[in-house]
């Protein structure tokens, strides 16, 4: 079942030894704090690795709008929730971005992109609520008057999450097998295909 922002809050504010909540209205500093401190640290915490739960692909639209110097030819809109750009097809090097939403190309379209973005919160994986939660419990461990032990102990804790996180995301971008594997293909018949001759 998804989990909601509440509950991520609240379970962040339960690692600062406050009470559980059940809305975020009419609430306390501490839990308005962590509401604001969600909202800004999610895309920072999504923008810092490639999650596979928020990437996605997307065609650009080019704009009829040419750009104001010679090193690039083409301008293209970069979607409304765009994070960071991963790749492009046709895969390309060759572009630069500018205030976040414009792209320069010198590639004509059609052009889609691979990019991270900010999914609802409804869409964020199971893996992911600790990790969250965690990080909102690190960010105000001290402004709550907490000591700094405390906070590097929270620190230590959404590392760890974060390290689990990632590898229970990395399970929806399988790796691929080496194409060529000549040593252990060989090693079963005893062949040393770099000189070792056969060993039987």
């Amino acid at each position: 079942m998804p989990i909601t922002k509440v509950q991520i809050i609240s379970f962040a504010i339960a690692k600062l030894g406050n009470k559980p909540i059940s809305s975020l209205e009419n609430q306390s500093d501490i839990v308005n704090a962590a509401v604001q401190a969600f909202d800004i640290l999610l895309p920072i915490i999504l923008s810092e690795q490639t999650w596979r739960f928020a990437c996605k692909i997307q065609q650009v639209s080019q704009l009829v709008t040419e750009p104001i110097i010679d090193n690039w030819r083409y301008i293209y809109e970069l979607p409304g929730d765009y994070l960071k750009m991963i790749r492009q097809w046709p895969h390309n090097y060759s572009y630069e971005i500018y205030e976040n939403r414009h792209m320069y190309s010198n590639v004509n379209g059609p052009l889609y992109i691979e990019y991270m973005f900010e999914p609802s919160v409804f869409q964020l994986p199971a893996h992911f609520y600790n990790y969250l939660s965690l990080k909102i419990a690190e960010h105000l461990a001290l402004s709550n008057g907490h000591n700094v032990e405390f906070s590097k102990k929270l620190g230590a804790d959404s590392d760890s999450a974060r390290a689990t996180a990632l590898a229970a995301d990395a399970q929806s971008r399988p790796q691929s097998p080496l194409a060529s594997q000549p040593i252990i293909s060989n090693r079963a018949i005893g062949y040393a295909p770099y000189g070792g001759g056969y060993n039987g």
